[in-house]
């Protein structure tokens, strides 16, 4: 059996596991498992096969020693060796895992329909997607409103946004971004923006995910009636959602604006905020708010737009 020597004069004897984060974890028979300081040990010898790694990232594999003027040897088939105490970063590291992508959908479904003295009829569907795999990541929505009074058309719209980060490090990314709209019965035949920029993933948890980010976006609109325009504007967005009672509830928000750089009092946002309550499985109830601004719309047409939305949800992640 392997034994291990501690600065108190102590001799376990066991089995030695492993050697991570400057700790031993060693089972003796009668006591199980117990968790040794590396710096509390004076002197180890092992009678297993033992894998050590170095500073270095290389893995020597046989029986090792470790001296008490904190030298390792080993001695194995094919090479006797010594190595500095200092150089050895692991014994039997924890093994890792591959990466796994992790990809997430939404999509919620509000409607109403009225009959008798007055005939309505509207619906909303928004569809959230988001892929995630080591440094890349993408994220789609979609959103279509549709609405009629008396069987005429009154409210038809349609959006798309569609982003890709690269994350250089953990907690920052890069990204790209495109999104499309229509909404004939604010004037607007089509709306156009793309653009880069950087964002901060704030928190990025199980349970808690918030990033911000800010870049430069071309932005072009179409409209019916009013004469187009294009121009470049400072883009500004950030999401955030979390997940409470163990995934009874989810609060969720975003938002995007952009201001023009030539008018600064051309602006138009995009927000969202809701709540989505597990029923069963993914399936959920969904109330959420969506908000639409522009400050300089066309002649004839409101700055903004409202939605409030009870409905039904379907989340699945895999």
């Amino acid at each position: 059996q392997d034994q291990l020597f501690t600065k108190d004069g102590s001799i376990l004897t066991g089995t030695i596991i492993q050697l991570e984060k400057d700790t031993y974890r060693m089972t003796i028979e009668g006591i199980g498992e117990i968790s040794i300081p590396a710096d509390r040990v004076t002197k180890i010898q092992f009678k297993n096969l033992a894998t050590l790694i170095t500073d270095a990232g290389v893995s020597i594999e046989g029986t090792w020693n470790l001296s008490e003027d904190g030298t390792w040897s080993v001695d194995n088939e094919i090479i006797e060796a010594t190595l500095p105490g200092n150089r050895v970063t692991a014994i039997n590291p924890t093994p890792l895992k591959p990466p796994t992508s992790s990809q997430k959908a939404t999509i919620s479904l509000n409607g109403s329909k009225t009959s008798g003295n007055t005939n309505t009829t509207s619906a909303v569907m928004n569809v959230d997607y988001k892929f995630r795999y080591l440094t890349h990541r993408f994220v789609s929505k979609i959103d279509w409103a549709y609405a009629e009074d008396n069987d005429v058309v009154s409210k038809r719209s349609t959006g798309a946004d569609m982003k890709y980060d690269f994350f250089p490090e953990e907690d920052w990314f890069l990204y790209t971004n495109f999104a499309a709209r229509n909404d004939g019965f604010a004037g607007l035949s089509l709306r156009t923006t793309a653009g880069v920029g950087a964002g901060l993933q704030v928190l990025d948890r199980e349970d808690l995910t918030w990033s911000e980010e800010a870049g430069i976006s071309a932005l072009n609109e179409d409209f019916k009636t009013a004469a187009d325009e294009s121009t470049s504007t400072l883009r500004i967005a950030g999401n955030a959602e979390w997940v409470l009672g163990k995934d009874r509830l989810t609060l969720f928000h975003d938002h995007t604006i952009y201001l023009s750089i030539e008018d600064t009092d051309d602006v138009i946002a995009e927000s969202r905020l809701g709540l989505r309550t597990k029923i069963v499985g993914g399936l959920n109830m969904n109330t959420q708010i969506n908000f639409r601004y522009d400050s300089q719309p066309p002649a004839g047409f409101q700055e903004d737009d409202v939605e409030f939305l009870v409905g039904l949800g379907y989340s699945k992640s895999f």
